[in-house]
């Protein structure tokens, strides 16, 4: 695939896509959403069983690249790309092999294995931006880790470690640095010796009911966060984050 954000090798029934964008840590801009949201259905040719994604450097992403601009755009690519990860018929693992934030975090938790490195670590800072979480992530933490701890980690904003993420359900195996990419090449191993046809079939029972979910928090999603994005508020937790230095809004 073309592009310098999104790089995609196949190996017959394996595809494995790494966000490329390590200077960034891997953040994303709307192009790179789109291309992401490409190269996962262009995976699903019927003989493809797994996608492996995952970040180069020592970041899985970390999120949307507010320095390139965000807008509608944006939150429909990336959500666009979470559809995409639960509708096709192979199986996506989520390589986390650093922190995923933001619209990064929502990526991972759309996949249908997650395997995290110990250092590794998901952040949902949306609600310091004046935002919503976007990306399906409004159904995908309530859907793995119930109502209280999806409030948790969307108003509490704290950083959640991937071992209490695995504890609460929102990662599936955790595993020591350095020892990734071998776990991932191990459980990708035991998919590829299973019929592509009983693969397909097991996915689609299990995300079946997901699909709806994550389509229909997207939508409602979408409509926040776009009167948002317009805000005074956003702009100002944006020049803020981008100075790294956060804005209060207690006194407004």
């Amino acid at each position: 695939m073309a592009g310098t954000s999104v790089r995609v090798v196949h190996e017959r029934a394996l595809t494995r896509i790494t966000i490329d964008r390590a200077e960034r840590l891997n953040s994303l801009t709307t192009r790179d959403l789109l291309e992401l949201a490409s190269a996962v259905d262009e995976s699903d040719d019927g003989i493809t069983k797994v996608v492996v994604l995952t970040g180069a450097g020592r970041a899985f992403c970390s999120g949307a690249d507010l320095s390139e601009g965000v807008d509608a755009s944006t939150v429909g690519a990336a959500q666009k790309l979470v559809e995409t990860i639960v509708r096709v018929r192979p199986v996506v693992v989520a390589a986390i092999n650093g922190p995923a934030a933001g619209v990064g975090a929502s990526i991972a938790l759309a996949c249908d294995l997650t395997l995290a490195a110990r250092s590794a670590f998901l952040l949902t800072p949306f609600l310091r931006l004046g935002l919503v979480p976007d990306g399906g992530a409004t159904y995908s933490l309530v859907s793995r880790a119930g109502t209280a701890r999806a409030a948790r980690i969307a108003l509490g904003g704290e950083r959640l470690t991937a071992s209490d993420a695995a504890a609460w359900g929102l990662v599936g195996e955790v595993v020591e640095d350095g020892e990734l990419e071998a776990r991932v090449d191990e459980v990708v191993s035991g998919l590829l010796d299973a019929p592509v046809d009983a693969i397909f079939e097991t996915k689609a029972l299990l995300r079946g009911a997901d699909l709806a979910g994550v389509k229909a928090a997207g939508q409602a999603e979408l409509d926040s966060q776009s009167r948002l994005l317009a805000t005074p508020e956003f702009a100002r937790a944006r020049t803020g984050f981008l100075a790294k230095s956060p804005v209060s809004f207690r006194d407004q």
